[in-house]
């Protein structure tokens, strides 16, 4: 039997040194990501703007690298470092995140020692807790370069994040409805039915739960169980009518093997359809209750037996 031709062309990527792409941090890796926010978009927080660079703080003599804001407002403070981010980088950087009212601090290093990952590990387990209007974001984010041929590939591995979808239903504000009903009945009209059809049938479901905000529901599986692992949250609802889909967590924590995610991601397209391609939170408007259970009887499928058949809407 003939390979077909892209075998020909698979090629390894070569590792190089980040000074050999960007020769210094500060002089040409912090401005070229600032003219490429769209590089972070991994980190799900959505397209960020530019707000400044070498953006200035009173009382601190060093300046943070990026502030950038997001598309509802929030400020991100990014700090960049080359070699192995150290004490002082990362307490600046809280430093500028707490000065500047930031949402969230993006460390960007070649190597995170540990115990800065446990650090990031505690502040995100209490901004889980506290929500985004109290709470600060941490992302350690390793930045590495490949060659291709006469091309440069950077690659920026995500090492610590928040759970944000442990967040998602502190993000509005606290005196919002608390119950399936209170929820609904802030529903966009043309959003009421299929939001109490998927709600109903999640309650349904053995080992589901869900958790209602002001302004959204995070609707999770609690099974099938795995030692060690939390809860598998699989979307959140919005009262506006708009459903975000979990995939990065999946995709990111080993849930799935490389060939299984390729097959989820043909689930995802053929139940939801309108499903836009943003890799770790894709979203859509007006989700179908036969849809929504469809992926989530896959989903436990294969996550229980590494295998399931393909679902159809």
């Amino acid at each position: 039997m003939s390979q077909p031709d892209q075998i020909g062309r698979i090629v390894r990527p070569e590792p190089v040194s980040v000074r050999t792409v960007w020769p210094g941090e500060a002089t040409h890796f912090t401005p070229w990501l600032a003219a490429n926010l769209d590089w972070l978009d991994g980190l799900g927080l959505g397209p960020l703007e530019l707000l400044g660079t070498e953006v200035t703080l009173p009382t601190v003599n060093r300046n943070l690298d990026i502030l950038a804001r997001t598309s509802d407002g929030g400020r991100i403070a990014i700090e960049n470092q080359y070699l192995r981010v150290d004490h002082d980088h990362l307490t600046r950087g809280l430093a500028y995140a707490v000065g500047h009212d930031a949402r969230a601090l993006v460390v960007i290093a070649e190597d995170h020692g540990q115990e800065f990952v446990a650090i990031a590990d505690y502040l995100n387990s209490a901004y889980e807790q506290l929500g985004a209007e109290k709470g600060i974001a941490v992302f350690l984010v390793q930045l590495t370069a490949e060659r291709v041929g006469t091309a440069i590939v950077p690659r920026f591995q995500v090492v610590a994040r928040p759970n944000t979808w442990l967040t998602a239903v502190h993000d509005q504000e606290d005196g919002g409805p608390r119950s399936v009903p209170a929820f609904l009945a802030v529903c966009d009209n043309d959003f009421r039915a299929s939001a109490q059809a998927i709600l109903a049938a999640w309650e349904a479901r053995p080992g589901a739960s869900m958790r209602i905000n002001a302004g959204s529901v995070s609707i999770s599986l609690d099974y099938p169980y795995v030692p060690g692992e939390a809860t598998r949250s699989v979307y959140v609802l919005y009262t506006s009518g708009q459903m975000t889909v979990n995939r990065g967590y999946f995709v990111e924590f080993g849930s799935l093997t490389e060939d299984r995610v390729s097959e989820m991601d043909t689930v995802l397209k053929n139940l939801f359809p309108t499903l836009n391609d943003k890799p770790y939170y894709p979203s859509l408007t007006t989700p179908q209750p036969q849809a929504t259970a469809a992926f989530a009887d896959w989903l436990i499928g294969e996550l229980a037996t590494g295998h399931s058949d393909s679902p159809s809407a």
